[in-house]
């Protein structure tokens, strides 16, 4: 049989099953009929050319053609595509539904719609004044976190950092004192005397945190600067216990049971009456105190407790994590203590993950960790390359020796601002805390305030549960209360010892000279009412 393209063709070449003459024969025919539009009449003797040609073409393993309500193998490009739909086999035409107009629908217009106007409709959307009084340290736009979520039925004593939850700062008045609350554990050194504990964090008497600022109503009758002693309890050992709870990280130190070892210790000139014992140390992001309105990076509270008075006296020293800022290594030395608490709580997750793996369906009943994300910024996070892994390994000698709460690394004034507070988490227990904020902030990295952050915001316990419970800022820290009654020591009210040792009480002409530890400016200087000068030998 001779083709109209010239081309010859055998029958007896042709080895296809009869069900498949059937089908050529019927595509044959209804491109006859003008249904459907081969290229060429060889496309009809060619099912390789078919099915590569990019035009979609039904094949049925039914010998009813008409039978297409079941499942069909539409052939693209070669590639074979099951449908469970009804497929209408005609539904390709070789002409367009409709022809192209020649005319647009409609004629343009010659003119505008309408004059504009001689003066702009409203003034810019943007202001040119900028949205803060001052220049401030940070961005005024903070980076959001995702909110841990509620438990299904929260323990007594539960509370959280979000504004808009029942459990928020605006609602701690209605929680319910349990042990199991973090600030419960204040409440263990008998502050209300075996009294009935109550929630106070409704009844803003004398409530913490505050804003500090530049006017003090009050005098401080300090009449030297604090006076600590490290004690012998070592950052690596059991007389410091490292916590990573729901609303901060806290190292407590293990109470004295005798001469031996001595925790550290503060000597206080005035409401402090004495040498204390400190308790314990909490870390909160960001600072639960401000400065004229300001939150700081993050705040370390060091919390002493006087026996004889049943009282708190705590020193806060702000951490100031400002670019540039080089890196703290004696607090290096406390984050590398909380990422071993970090990651044995990790690792006991991880094991229970495996351990009950069989017992649930892909893992399920367990709360999973995402494991590409946490580790990379894990790793990230804390895994330095070869010198700061050497400081690492020198930070890990130092864990073996004492720590010292107020190494120079960590104290860069001798002054401060004071008032009589709470505690700033329920129960709230109010006129239970002397507040003695330190006037220049701690300085640490910016790559270190990422780990304390990552340490707590991303904790999870053995039980695989994630315990944070900062808001969306990342915040776990209290707003600030109706400010009390606070003053501030200067310089005018005693000078360091260093300066005292070497020029007297009055100190030397020229401050900070020659010999002496260096000068940081405070974060504000003070316009108060007058003070005192201290006293003579």
């Amino acid at each position: 049989m001779r083709l109209s393209s010239g081309r010859m063709i055998t029958f007896s070449s042709i080895n296809v099953t009869m069900k498949l003459q059937r089908q050529l024969v019927i595509t044959c025919l209804l491109s006859v009929a003008g249904l459907v539009s081969p290229r060429t009449w060889e496309d009809c003797f060619d099912p390789i050319a078919l099915e590569n040609d990019g035009v979609p073409r039904i094949y049925s393993d039914d010998d009813n053609i008409e039978n297409m309500a079941k499942d069909v193998d539409i052939i693209m490009h070669g590639h074979p595509t099951t449908l469970f739909e009804e497929v209408d086999p005609y539904r390709i035409t070789s002409e367009p539904s409709s022809a192209p107009s020649a005319t647009p629908s409609s004629e343009p217009s010659n003119s505008p719609t309408a004059d504009p106007s001689s003066n702009p409709s409203t003034s810019p959307t943007i202001s040119s004044a900028p949205s803060t009084l001052e220049p401030t340290r940070r961005p005024t736009m903070q980076p959001t976190f995702s909110v841990a979520s509620v438990p299904n039925n929260p323990k007594p004593g539960y509370f959280n950092y979000d504004p808009s939850s029942p459990y928020g700062p605006n609602y701690w008045r209605n929680i319910d004192i349990d042990q199991s609350n973090p600030g419960f554990f204040h409440e263990e050194f008998d502050l209300n005397e075996g009294s009935r504990i109550f929630n106070d964090c409704g009844s803003g008497d004398k409530q913490s945190p505050i804003d500090l600022c530049t006017k003090p109503r009050g005098i401080c009758t300090e009449t030297h600067e604090m006076r600590p002693k490290p004690g012998d309890y070592k950052m690596s050992g059991n007389l410091i216990e490292k916590q990573i709870l729901p609303s901060m990280l806290r190292l407590v130190m293990e109470p004295r049971t005798g001469e031996e070892p001595d925790p550290p210790q503060i000597d206080f000139s005035s409401n402090g009456r004495g040498i204390t014992d400190m308790t314990n140390i909490d870390f909160k992001f960001p600072s639960e105190h401000s400065i004229c309105g300001h939150k700081l990076d993050g705040e370390m509270q060091y919390y002493t407790f006087h026996p004889m008075r049943k009282r708190f006296v705590a020193v806060a020293f702000f951490l100031d994590a400002t670019e540039g800022n080089p890196r703290n290594n004696h607090l290096q030395e406390v984050i590398d203590a909380f990422t071993v608490e970090f990651v044995n709580n990790k690792q006991k997750c991880e094991a229970k993950q495996q351990g009950l793996a069989g017992s649930f369906v892909g893992g399920r009943g367990l709360e999973m960790i995402n494991k590409t994300t946490e580790d990379l910024e894990f790793h990230e996070l804390f895994h330095d390359d070869n010198e700061q892994w050497n400081s690492t390994l020198q930070s890990n000698r130092r864990l073996a020796s004492s720590w010292h709460p107020f190494d120079p690394e960590v104290q860069k004034s001798v002054h401060f601002w004071g008032y009589s507070g709470s505690l700033t988490e329920p129960p709230c227990t109010k006129n239970s805390v002397d507040w003695k904020v330190m006037d220049v902030p701690t300085p640490i990295s910016p790559k270190q305030l990422q780990q304390f952050k990552h340490l707590l915001f991303n904790h999870v316990d053995g039980n695989c549960k994630r315990t944070s419970v900062h808001n969306s800022e990342g915040s776990v820290a209290r707003p600030t209360q109706p400010a009390s009654r606070y003053y501030k020591c200067t310089r005018a009210e005693y000078v360091s010892d260093e300066e005292r040792l070497v020029c007297g009480d009055q100190g030397c002409v020229i401050p900070f000279g020659a010999g002496l530890n260096p000068y940081y400016a405070p974060l504000v200087h003070v316009t108060g009412p007058p003070t005192r000068r201290p006293s003579s030998k």
